[in-house]
């Protein structure tokens, strides 16, 4: 994670279009292996937010966006919580090489207690929605 950075600098773009290509393990499951996982991450600078760590069903909520911690000119950091669905995320994003690695976690809302964790390695590039 990012030990300090400067929230008063801005990227040169707002909003920033990533396309990821990389890995997903469930490491909360015993033997586990990495699978092959593609998708879509937006980086919205003015919002501060990253977004793109589910899919949009149940009214979006399953893919909210995190608040970004800290940038500077190498990497952004990101953590969040959605207590409806009990599901946190958090990770950072090396704005030179493009690894991202991230974590999202199924809690216990009345316990606290972690149901599942999954783990991301991807290689994001700057990209263009399609539509």
């Amino acid at each position: 994670m990012v030990a300090a950075a400067s929230m008063t600098a801005q990227p040169a773009d707002a909003t920033l279009t990533l396309a990821c290509q990389g890995t997903t393990t469930v490491t909360t499951m015993e033997d586990a292996k990495p699978e092959p996982i593609s998708m879509g991450i937006i980086v919205n600078f003015t919002n501060r937010t990253v977004q793109g760590f589910g899919h949009p069903g149940f009214g979006g909520l399953m893919d909210f966006p995190v608040k970004i911690t800290a940038w500077n000119e190498v990497t952004v950091a990101f953590e969040g919580k959605n207590q409806v669905i009990e599901k946190s995320i958090n990770g950072s994003i090396d704005r030179v090489t493009g690894d991202m690695e991230a974590t999202s976690t199924s809690f216990n809302l009345k316990t606290n207690k972690t149901l599942s964790s999954t783990s991301y390695a991807l290689k994001c590039r700057p990209a263009q929605r399609m539509f």
